[in-house]
C-alpha cells in the first residue's frame, strides 16, 4: 500500500480497499469515478497543500463539493485539461472579467466577460479547459449528476437529464448562497457539517427546480409539527460541536432532507445551523456567568473551533465579546470565588 498523505488521499485509498473494481477510472459516462475538488484545482495549477474545499455530508455517493478559485497573473493561459467526470460545474464569480473563454474538446464552449454574481454551467464530461486571460476569483460548485439523481428519486421526479442556464445569468439565490460559503473559505475549521450541509443541499434543489429539464420545479410541502421541532432542538442541543448532518436530523423525523429545510424555516424561521449558533452561545454564556474557566476552554467545550471563532460568533449574536459579557453578568464576589477555586 502507497503511503497516504493528505486528507483527499487517505479518502482515495479508503475507496481503494473498500471499492477495489473502483480502481481504474475509465471515460464512459455513468462509471467515471469523481474525482473531488483537489484534482479541479491542480488543473487551474493552484497550490493544494491547504485546498479551500467544503464539501456536504448527508448525500450517498458522491458530495457537491464548493471550491474558491483565486486566479493571479501566475495562472495566465490555458489550464491543463479539468478531470473527466459526470459531474456539472457551477462557477459563480464574486469579481467581474472582461474575457473568459472555455473550451471543450476541440471546439469553443463559451467566450466573453461575465460580471460579479454570474454563473455558468457545464458538465465536467466535455473535456474541459479554461483559457485564463486574468485576474479573477471564482467559486466552483461541483454537483455530481447522481446528487441530482438522489434529490428527483426522493421527490417522486423524472431524472434530470441536463442543467442548463443562460450564460453569465445572475441568480440571486445562487450568489446568496455563494457568498455565505466564503468565510469559510479561509476558515474551513468554523464550517459545521449542518452548515455546509444545508447551503449545499439548497443549491442542488434550486438547480433542480430552476435550471434542470425534470418534469415539476420543488415546492415546499409544508411545515413540521411541534413533535418534530422538539427532536431537532433535541438532537440539536445534544451536538453541539456540530458534527451532524441534515440528513439525520431528517431522518429522525421521518421526512426527506429537502423537506427538512424547507419545513424548519417556514415553521420556526431558523436553519438547524442558525439554532445551534444561538444554542452554543446560551451555552457559552453560562459558562461564563457561572464558572472561572478560561474563554479558549469555553469556546471548545460549546463546539466552537476556537476561542476566535466564539467571539466572532458571540459578537455577532450579542453585540460584544465574551470578555466582556462576563464582566458585565459576573458580581464581583462571584468573580472573587470563581477565581479563588471556590465555585
Amino acid at each position: 500500500m502507497r503511503k497516504v498523505g493528505t486528507f483527499w488521499d487517505r479518502a482515495e485509498e479508503s475507496v481503494r480497499v473498500r471499492y477495489p473494481a473502483a480502481r481504474s477510472v475509465g471515460v464512459e459516462m455513468g462509471k467515471i469515478r469523481p474525482h473531488g475538488g483537489e484534482a479541479l484545482l491542480r488543473s487551474y495549477k493552484v497550490n493544494t497543500d491547504a485546498p479551500p474545499i467544503l464539501t456536504t455530508r448527508s448525500l450517498p455517493g458522491p458530495q457537491l463539493t464548493a471550491l474558491r478559485i483565486m486566479a493571479g497573473q501566475e495562472h495566465l493561459g490555458l489550464t491543463e485539461q479539468l478531470p473527466v467526470e459526470d459531474t456539472f460545474l457551477i462557477g459563480v464569480s464574486t469579481t467581474g472579467v472582461s474575457h473568459h473563454e472555455v473550451l471543450g474538446k476541440t471546439r469553443s464552449r463559451t467566450r466573453g466577460g461575465f460580471a460579479a454574481n454570474s454563473m455558468r454551467i457545464y458538465q465536467m464530461s466535455d473535456e474541459l479547459r479554461i483559457d485564463i486571460s486574468e485576474s479573477y476569483e471564482i467559486v466552483d460548485l461541483m454537483v455530481p449528476r447522481s446528487s441530482l439523481d438522489t434529490f428527483t428519486e426522493e421527490e417522486g421526479y423524472r431524472r434530470v437529464g441536463n442543467l442548463s442556464c443562460e450564460y453569465g445569468v445572475v441568480d440571486p439565490t445562487i450568489a446568496s448562497l455563494t457568498r455565505a460559503l466564503l468565510p469559510f473559505f479561509d476558515r474551513p475549521q468554523e464550517a459545521s457539517t449542518l452548515f455546509v450541509d444545508s447551503v449545499g443541499l439548497t443549491v442542488i434543489a434550486h438547480l433542480v427546480g430552476m435550471y434542470g429539464d425534470c418534469v415539476r420545479p420543488f415546492v415546499a410541502k409544508g411545515g413540521l409539527t411541534p413533535v418534530q421541532v422538539n427532536r431537532v432542538k433535541e438532537i440539536l442541543a445534544a451536538n453541539l460541536k456540530g458534527d451532524l448532518r441534515v440528513s439525520d436530523l431528517a431522518r429522525e423525523c421521518s421526512i426527506s432532507w429537502q423537506h427538512l429545510i424547507c419545513a424548519l424555516k417556514q415553521t420556526t424561521g431558523w436553519t438547524p445551523h442558525q439554532w445551534l449558533r444561538w444554542k452554543r452561545v446560551d451555552y457559552a454564556k453560562e459558562l461564563l456567568r457561572n464558572t472561572g474557566l478560561p474563554i479558549g476552554d469555553i469556546a471548545l467545550r460549546c463546539g466552537f473551533a476556537d476561542q476566535c471563532h466564539l467571539t466572532r460568533v458571540f459578537n455577532l449574536l450579542e453585540r460584544t465579546t465574551p470578555a466582556a459579557w462576563r464582566e458585565q453578568n459576573q458580581s464581583w464576589l462571584q468573580r472573587k470565588s470563581l477565581r479563588s477555586g471556590f465555585a
